[in-house]
């Protein structure tokens, strides 16, 4: 067998490739969530070659190989096969030149501008979609945001390779329910990050099942619960904080601000198909369960939170990608009035986009360090803005709109880099928060208004909520300083506000 193959990316070529390299027919290949989502998504990366490496020996498979494919009485190849994905022509002879050392017509620097990243295709009858390593999407300006990627590297026959993502690949329904696809690529972004042991599918499969009497067999699998995805996250020595999703402005909230920090989230929620309706409601298709990945800040400006008319930057989020084990890579998922789209087929219509996703949890796997969750930060965020709005009739001409926040997850290493980029703040005070020592991790809201930034509140991330966890004060505008330091010495203030969260912010400004 030839150890390598080039073709003219096409939609229609890589289904016929699909099959060729599976044991799933065409007609399975050509009817998958994925087949579609694949050519819109390679439309929009501009794909023009694949490059097929045949025989290719992938870890995550092997390890559900052995724990189950091969007792199997059908003798199923352990051999996967790695489709490489370029946006600029390749043909035969050029691919050949490299391989032979003549840079002529086409070079190896050349190879890695062109790279799209690849797809492992499994030998298995059905779920063949393996390990899916491709580019994001253009980021177009900012309005969209990965930041839970990493880099990864792919050997092309000597040729080094790399892509900037996060792994993916479908459920096999044997080795890993959709919640294991999901924690698989949730640590391979943890991983990284936290410096731990990424399980494959399998492995994520019994660690989350170890403990629990299970009515029905662990392998094949049928799904996960919150509580084993939250012992599997326990199992590689990481901490599960499990969220509520059903509200959207902490849904989007606690998404951006955790994914700042380049901590991925695990989403569950109830899938309803709206093409089968029976009486007025739609029907349950059942539990989900993704790995947010990125989101898009479509919206315009923020909306006022409730009742307080707190703007927070995150409430611009107007879709978040995700990696969907029935759909694809950053699959899309738009914010409506409690649901999410996505790109599931309805049973009776046929028609992508008919099925909903409701929000129900999020958990979210954590260092054992970082102690203070979101949902502390922004309480006293929000009161702590509450006081400064009421401040803003006295500062007229200084603050024409009210304060925007910017709240997120961060180490210090990230927080000195940006603020030595910092243009209004002033060079002593850049000097002193340079050199003052801080926690490894630190969640940091920024203030700002449409004249510039006005301050950034830093609180230590590793502290106890009944500490005095808030850590320094940026200044970027003085007028806004001078009125909270007299404001932090009026003894009302003091006796109304003492032992309050938000007292700890003004406090700062009192010394």
């Amino acid at each position: 067998m030839e150890r390598y193959s080039i073709h003219v990316y096409s939609i229609a070529t890589l289904k016929r490739l699909l099959a060729e390299h599976s044991e799933a027919t065409s007609f399975l290949v050509e009817k998958k969530l994925h087949s579609g989502y694949f050519e819109n998504y390679f439309r929009a990366l501009q794909a023009k070659t694949i490059i097929v490496e045949t025989a290719y020996i992938d870890r995550d498979f092997l390890e559900d190989f052995s724990a189950y494919y091969v007792r199997c009485f059908h003798e199923y190849k352990k051999t996967c096969a790695r489709f490489h994905f370029f946006n600029r022509q390749i043909d035969n002879p050029a691919f050949e030149g490299v391989l032979d050392g003549c840079s002529n017509a086409l070079t190896t620097p050349e190879l890695q501008a062109s790279y799209l990243g690849f797809v492992v295709v499994k030998p298995l009858p059905e779920t063949i979609i393996g390990r899916t390593c491709l580019r994001t999407y253009d980021r177009d300006k900012g309005r969209r945001d990965f930041p839970i990627t990493r880099q990864y590297e792919a050997n092309l026959f000597g040729i080094p390779l790399t892509v900037d993502t996060l792994a993916f690949q479908e459920q096999d329904r044997v080795a890993a329910a959709c919640a294991t696809s999901a924690l698989w690529s949730v640590f391979h972004g943890t991983g990284k990050l936290f410096q731990h042991h990424i399980p494959s599918p399998v492995e994520i499969t019994q660690a989350a099942t170890e403990h629990w009497v299970s009515e029905t067999r662990v392998l094949p699998n049928c799904g996960l619960t919150p509580e084993q995805m939250a012992y599997a996250i326990r199992k590689v020595g990481l901490e599960p904080l499990l969220v509520s999703a059903k509200n959207e402005f902490l849904l989007q909230a606690t998404v951006y601000a955790y994914s700042r920090g380049h901590v991925p989230v695990l989403m569950g929620v109830t899938l309803r198909d709206m093409s089968d309706m029976q009486g007025a409601e739609p029907r349950d298709l059942g539990k989900h369960a993704v790995a947010v990945t990125g989101y898009s800040l479509g919206k315009p400006a923020p909306k006022p939170y409730a009742s307080t008319g707190f703007l927070l930057q995150a409430s611009r989020i107007d879709k978040l990608y995700a990696h969907d084990d029935q759909v694809g890579p950053f699959a899309r998922m738009e914010l409506g009035p409690g649901y999410l789209t996505t790109s599931w087929k309805g049973r009776k219509d046929g028609k992508s986009g008919s099925v909903r996703a409701v929000p129900t949890l999020l958990i979210i796997p954590l260092y054992h360090k970082i102690r203070i969750p979101f949902d502390s930060v922004l309480q006293t965020v929000i009161a702590f803005d509450a006081i400064v709005e009421g401040l803003r009739p006295k500062l007229t001409g200084v603050f024409p709109d009210r304060l925007r926040w910017d709240i997120g997850l961060t180490t210090v290493n990230e927080f000195k880099s940006d603020l030595l980029s910092a243009q209004p703040v002033k060079t002593n005070q850049r000097r002193a928060v340079l050199g003052r020592p801080l926690p490894h991790y630190i969640w940091k809201a920024s203030a700002s208004t449409t004249q510039g930034p006005a301050l950034d509140l830093v609180f230590d991330a590793t502290d106890i909520e009944q500490g005095h966890f808030l850590s320094l004060v940026v200044e970027y505008n003085s007028t806004l300083a001078a009125v909270l330091r007299s404001l932090s010495r009026e003894k009302t203030v003091i006796e109304n506000l003492s032992g309050r969260s938000e007292w700890r912010i003004l406090e700062w400004f009192s010394k």
